[in-house]
C-alpha cells in the first residue's frame, strides 16, 4: 500500500471574504481563494468580485459633469411632460382607458427621453446614471403634475399619471443600464 505524501494532499484554503469557509477555488485573474458564494462565473472562468468590478469599471466613463447634464436634460424633458400628459388624459373622458393607453404610450416617450439623455452626455456610460435619470424623471413629472393640480385643479388623470410615472421610471432605468 502506497503512503500518502504531504505534497499530494491539496492545501487547505480559506475564502478571502469568508475566512471560516474552506475552498479549493481560486480567482482565475488574481489567484485569491474564493468560495462558491463569492465566485462570479465569467466566460473565462470564476473571478472574485473585485476583479469583476475592476473589469466593469473600464466601461463606465461618465464624469460628474455628465451626471449634472443628464439630470438637467431629464428635468427639462419631464417637467413639461408631467404637466401635459395628465392635462391631456384628464380632459378626455377616458376613465380607465387613459391608464391603459398610458401603459403603451409612456415607454415610447421614456425611450425617446433616454436617447436624448444618452446623446446629451456624449453616449458615455455611468455606473449611477440609471438611478439618477429615473429619480429626476419622477421628481420632474411630479412637479409638473403639482403645477397642473394647483393652477387647473384637474385631478381626473391621476391614475393615468401614476401609470405614466411607473412606466417612465422603469423604461428610463432599463434603457440606461
Amino acid at each position: 500500500m502506497a503512503s500518502v505524501k504531504p505534497s499530494d494532499t491539496p492545501e487547505t484554503l480559506y475564502c478571502t471574504y469568508h475566512p471560516n469557509v474552506e475552498t479549493l477555488l481560486r480567482c482565475n485573474r488574481c489567484g485569491k481563494p474564493i468560495c462558491t458564494r463569492c465566485a462570479i462565473r465569467t466566460p473565462v472562468g470564476y473571478r472574485c468580485k473585485e476583479c469583476v468590478r475592476g473589469q466593469q469599471a473600464v466601461f463606465y466613463s461618465a464624469t460628474t459633469a455628465d451626471y449634472l447634464v443628464a439630470a438637467g436634460v431629464t428635468l427639462a424633458l419631464t417637467l413639461p411632460a408631467g404637466f401635459v400628459v395628465p392635462l391631456l388624459f384628464g380632459l378626455l373622458p377616458l376613465g380607465y382607458w387613459g391608464a391603459l393607453i398610458m401603459f403603451f404610450v409612456a415607454p415610447a416617450v421614456a425611450g425617446a427621453m433616454a436617447e436624448v439623455v444618452r446623446r446629451s452626455v456624449g453616449r458615455r456610460r455611468g455606473r449611477y446614471l440609471r438611478y439618477v435619470v429615473p429619480g429626476v424623471g419622477i421628481a420632474g413629472s411630479g412637479v409638473g403634475f403639482l403645477i397642473l393640480w394647483l393652477f387647473v385643479g384637474l385631478a381626473g388623470g391621476a391614475l393615468s399619471f401614476l401609470v405614466y410615472i411607473v412606466m417612465l421610471a422603469a423604461t428610463l432605468y432599463a434603457r440606461l443600464r
